[in-house]
This record gives structure tokens, sequence and C-alpha cells, in this order.
């Protein structure tokens, strides 16, 4: 099982619904933050620079198409993670974003996994 976290906001690039590690990156970029909240932001991202690999240099090394569009999932047992996570939905939650969990067994053709995460191709709109 997978666990995606999103808004109501599409992707363009991939056409699926914009995930939320890219809703925080677009309201920090449009300083939507107060500055104890840009102070959260940057803790949560930090805890997940250090305990998170990025998918992205591995699928670099690959030689991926650069076409390609890749969906990022949790594994269910990343219960740390996950929770790191939750506070990132009550950030948006608290400034009027609604932020939906999903639950999948099929999150599309696997491209990349480790102990936490899975990168996706996916099958279909999520």
């Amino acid at each position: 099982m997978y666990i995606r976290f999103v808004v109501n906001e599409i992707c363009e690039l991939s056409n699926q619904r914009l995930g939320i590690f890219h809703a925080i990156r677009y309201m920090k970029d449009e300083n939507k933050f107060y500055d104890y909240e840009l102070e959260q932001v940057e803790k949560i991202m930090g805890w997940f620079s250090l305990h998170l690999e990025s998918p992205l240099d591995h699928l670099n090394k690959q030689k991926s198409n650069k076409s390609d569009n890749f969906i990022s999932w949790f594994k269910i047992s990343a219960n740390e993670h996950i929770s790191m996570v939750r506070d990132f939905a009550f950030l948006l939650e608290s400034k009027g974003v609604v932020v939906e969990k999903i639950i999948t067994n099929s999150p599309g053709k696997i491209v990349y996994s480790d102990e936490y995460q899975i990168f996706a191709k996916p099958f279909e709109k999520y």
C-alpha cells in the first residue's frame, strides 16, 4: 500500500493532482507564510533532506526519458515520514488549502523504490 497527500490543483506537467511538497514550495515562493510558519516549513524540509533520499538522483543516473513524469508515494510503513507530512498538511489547511490523503495498491509503473518511498509513472489520474 502507498500513500500520497495532494491538493486540489492539477500539475500541468503530469496532469495529476499537485503533491503536498510542491504545494508547500509554491506557497513559499508566493510568500504565503508568516515568518514563524516559514521556520516550520524549513525545519520539516531539513528533516526530509536528512531522512529521505531523492529519487531524482537515481533516475538521472538511469537516464530516464525526460518527458516522463513520475509521482512520489510513501510506503504505508513510513510512519515517521508520514507524520512529518501531516505537519505540512496541517499548515496548508490552516491557510484554507484542502489536503487529501490518497491510498492505493496500484500507483503506476514503479521506477524507483527505497525503504520509505516509491516513484511511479502513473497509470491514471489521482
